[in-house]
């Protein structure tokens, strides 16, 4: 029978290609390895921290454990589920989970990282708490956790991420007669920035220039430099409308921001570098080369940062690469990395509309592997859907994670050859899944954690 949250997820499909497919295994489950299991040194209460921006005392009893980082080849990942043990209140939990690529095996920990406090839009609807408010604000799974101090609560820390708590404004959205009240100011994030924007986006047509407020800081999060800089879109490229970035890098020893910026003309869409000089208060504008046409419209979290280039999603299972230092771009065909996959005889769609995560080298590209036959103009009814870790130096697959609608149980570790390496149970991986139900009265274990993004790996920009 047709799981509902199938339909939903292919929904989200976009662009087919094709590839090919071994037998569906069922190899014995891989027991889980605990919290106990982690190097796990000693627990601390923190102390309180302050400077301009930052504080990390919004919530002064989590605990910091000394931990050491990731080895090679062990990679992060947040998994986001319910808590629904307060009849009154429920409220989302973040887990920190590493990826052992080396021993193609999943750890989990059993306390959660931070809670996300804000409440669902109504009902049951729990998907702009998961999938809008639920991420860090930035995080790069090894250096540096951004919260907000508005919806995210501290808990359990590793003391390897630096954690600097952002008076961040963002709220859950609040209603009025059906229509959305929105806040004056729009704020993104990266790796030692935040940057406050007014006078941006479809509301501000005719605005003269957006107000871009940069913040930057060192790895300890002092402040370093405050900038107030007017950016005149208006004459300068867009001839009507200001827009908002949708990627952001920073250096913090020169106070250079590179703003990536997609606006749409008779061409189809084209890629802008804003360069700002935060000592001197000056900009310019560069144009990326050999990018132009089908874009998509893409927002912050699905632009991926990984060694100083930002990797944005294309039409057609294509991802651009722009190198925001001399303004030039390459294209990744993602067709042929499904080809590689080709143990699953079937097609695999990209979703171009899902997050590009990353982590260190590593781009976690999602795909769904369409199974079974479907009457013309209906939705497959059998999916396998895939988290591909794709090594950006060696230009190939090196793992994935699968969860398969009709075995909705369990979650894989397959190798690029389709051997699975390691199974989880999914309510173990997403707490509770079974037991938590979704929109559709389902368990979120059959597919809806999928649809709310409950699995996020680092990701650089943010907000």
């Amino acid at each position: 029978m047709i799981k509902r949250v199938t339909l939903l997820i292919v929904v989200l499909v976009l662009f087919f290609t094709s590839s090919g497919c071994s037998q569906y295994g069922h190899n014995q489950k891989d027991k889980e390895i605990s919290n106990s299991q982690l190097p796990t040194v000693t627990e601390n209460k923190s102390s309180s921290e302050k400077n301009t921006s930052l504080e990390i005392s919004s919530n002064p009893e989590f605990k910091i454990y000394t931990q050491t980082a990731p080895n090679n080849g062990v990679i992060p990942f947040l998994t986001f589920t319910i808590n629904e043990s307060n009849k009154y209140w429920h409220y989302v939990e973040a887990y920190l989970n590493y990826l052992d690529t080396k021993q193609g095996k999943i750890m989990t920990t059993d306390k959660p990282l931070y809670i996300v406090t804000a409440p669902p839009t109504g009902g049951s609807d729990w998907s702009l708490p998961i999938h809008h408010f639920g991420p860090p604000l930035s995080w790069d799974g090894k250096n540096y956790l951004y919260l907000s101090s508005r919806v995210h609560k501290p808990e359990n820390i590793p003391s390897f991420l630096k954690l600097k708590m952002f008076d961040d404004p963002r709220v859950p959205a609040t209603y009025s007669n059906g229509i959305e009240h929105k806040f004056d100011y729009v704020y993104a994030y990266s790796e030692f920035l935040q940057e406050q924007e007014k006078n941006i986006g479809s509301n501000y047509l005719k605005e003269r220039y957006g107000d871009f407020t940069f913040r930057v800081f060192d790895k300890d999060g002092n402040l370093l430099i405050e900038k107030n800089v007017h950016i005149s879109l208006y004459n300068d490229v867009f001839n009507g409308g200001v827009s908002s970035g949708e990627g952001y890098l920073c250096d913090p020893n020169i106070g250079l921001v590179k703003e990536l910026f997609l606006y749409f003309n008779n061409d189809g869409g084209h890629f802008l570098i804003c360069t700002v000089d935060l000592k001197n208060g000056t900009y310019k504008w560069d144009e990326v080369k050999g990018i132009k046409g089908c874009v998509p419209y893409i927002g912050r979290n699905r632009v991926a940062i990984i060694n100083g280039k930002f990797y944005v999603p294309l039409c057609a299972a294509h991802i651009g690469i722009i190198d925001p230092n001399d303004y030039s771009s390459r294209i990744i065909d993602v067709k042929q990395i499904f080809n590689s996959l080709s143990f699953y005889n079937a097609p695999i769609a990209f979703q171009e509309d899902s997050p590009l995560d990353e982590y260190e080298n590593f781009l976690v590209i999602r795909g769904t592997v369409i199974l079974g036959k479907s009457k013309e103009g209906d939705l497959p009814e059998h999916v396998k859907h895939l988290w591909i870790l794709y090594d950006t130096e060696k230009n190939r697959v090196v793992q994935l994670l699968e969860w398969d609608s009709f075995a909705p149980r369990f979650i894989l570790v397959r190798d690029t050859n389709g051997k699975e390496l390691s199974r989880m149970e999914t309510p173990t991986l997403i707490k509770n899944s079974d037991k938590i139900k979704w929109q559709n009265g389902e368990p979120l274990m059959n597919g809806g954690f999928v649809y709310e993004n409950c699995i996020r790996f680092p990701h650089k920009n943010g907000g």
